[in-house]
């Protein structure tokens, strides 16, 4: 036995428990929960932080999917008042961050994240492309959106080259305006002058019901939650609901 597995089998059962998430192991993180350790407890004296607080500041979402399905609780807060949600934001975490939000209660709508400013902040200053898809995916509707908050997403995508971003507004419902259609024309740039052709052909190829029928979904979530937290409740396939969620960003509905 090498010196590693020793000191876990003489470990106590929280300290396994913080290893098999530091380790990213799915495997020992499922034993050590089976045995009735507690997900909840918090195993770091130092910021309080608890096993599904951990798993989210690494991102790992296999651990974070783990931890809920042993009964972690998503809205417990560590020693400086953060959820596992709160810092898979602020890590720019976006796998985890879209499992967070199917269940965090306390964070059901979408608003704080893009409009707090504990939260705005990293959003506009620190988050990648990931992250914003994430984020519009969660928007029921975009286009109700406050106007300051859709010209600084457009600005922020367009500035710092997010495409994916920018095709998930498209797919989501976000109907650019013909100055920002202009920008992508006008660019020098090639990628620029490639997503106008991609958004020029979605718009004008006719969409299939089932896109309108996703849109609709979407939309009803407006004023009650995120559409990862109301998609999550209904009692449909599991195909249908990535569907809605817009899982695939690279789609174009022809």
């Amino acid at each position: 036995m090498d010196l590693l597995n020793l000191i876990k089998k003489k470990s106590s059962p929280l300290k396994k428990l913080e290893l098999a998430v530091l380790e990213n192991n799915v495997k020992e993180l499922k034993e050590v929960l089976e045995s009735g350790v507690d997900p909840n407890t918090e195993i770091q004296s130092q910021g309080g932080n608890c096993a599904l607080h951990m798993a989210a500041h690494n991102g790992y979402f296999l651990c974070v999917e783990t931890l809920l399905k042993y009964n972690a609780d998503p809205e417990k807060t560590n020693h400086f008042n953060l959820t596992p949600l709160y810092i898979a934001l602020r890590r720019n975490q976006a796998r985890c961050a879209e499992i967070l939000l199917r269940v965090n209660k306390l964070m059901m709508s979408i608003d704080p994240v893009w409009m707090q400013m504990n939260n705005a902040v990293n959003v506009w200053n620190g988050s990648n492309d990931t992250m914003i898809s994430v984020l519009i995916k969660a928007t029921p509707d975009l286009e109700r959106c406050r106007n300051n908050l859709k010209s600084n997403l457009f600005f922020l995508c367009k500035s710092k080259n997010m495409y994916g971003s920018l095709r998930t507004m498209a797919i989501s419902g976000y109907r650019f305006s013909q100055d920002e259609k202009q920008y992508f024309l006008n660019s020098p740039v090639e990628s620029d002058k490639n997503f106008h052709a991609w958004l020029n052909n979605f718009n004008k190829q006719p969409q299939r019901l089932m896109h309108y029928c996703r849109l609709k979904i979407r939309r009803s979530f407006l004023g009650n939650c995120n559409v990862y937290y109301g998609v999550e409740k209904l009692p449909v396939p599991k195909l249908l609901k990535d569907y809605i969620v817009i899982k695939d960003i690279n789609e174009i509905d022809l």
